[in-house]
């Protein structure tokens, strides 16, 4: 443990400024990447459908109450232990960084795999979903650098 959080643990190795400024690059690239640039496109691959079952995937109006700020603070931390992971594989290793970026995305797009079987929909949907997974992982890790 005094390794990871020592006086001179991969922790104090990280700078808070960059790490801080590519959470929040992060999380603005998925808000461009799932609304203006592959939006429409991710909300079909997905079949999405609101709490009140209305089907946005098929044009449908959602007329129920939004979950938006739970949503957006679920996803906001899990950019942050996703930011933190990569910081510290960095500080171990770019190499080990990378490979698992590549490992997640490959077992990501794999699992994809298992739950559409729409060869197009599923080809839509993982570029959409590994494409964004990717850019995060580049961010990160190209942040933890400087």
């Amino acid at each position: 443990m005094e390794a990871v959080f020592g006086q001179f643990g991969y922790f104090s190795q990280i700078s808070w400024m960059w790490y801080g400024i590519s959470v929040l690059l992060a999380f603005g690239a998925g808000a461009l990447w799932y609304t203006v640039l592959f939006g429409k496109q991710w909300i079909k691959v997905v079949n999405y459908e609101c709490a009140c079952g209305a089907n946005l995937s098929k044009g449908e109006e959602c007329k129920c109450k939004s979950r938006f700020p739970w949503e957006m603070i679920f996803q906001f931390v899990s950019t942050v232990i996703i930011g933190i992971m990569y910081f510290l594989l960095t500080s171990v290793s770019v190499a080990l960084a990378i490979i698992v970026c590549l490992a997640f995305a490959g077992w990501t797009k794999s699992m994809l795999k298992f739950q559409i079987a729409d060869w197009n929909r599923y080809i839509t949907h993982a570029l959409i979903d590994v494409g964004y997974f990717t850019l995060v992982s580049a961010i990160f890790i190209v942040f933890s650098l400087l």
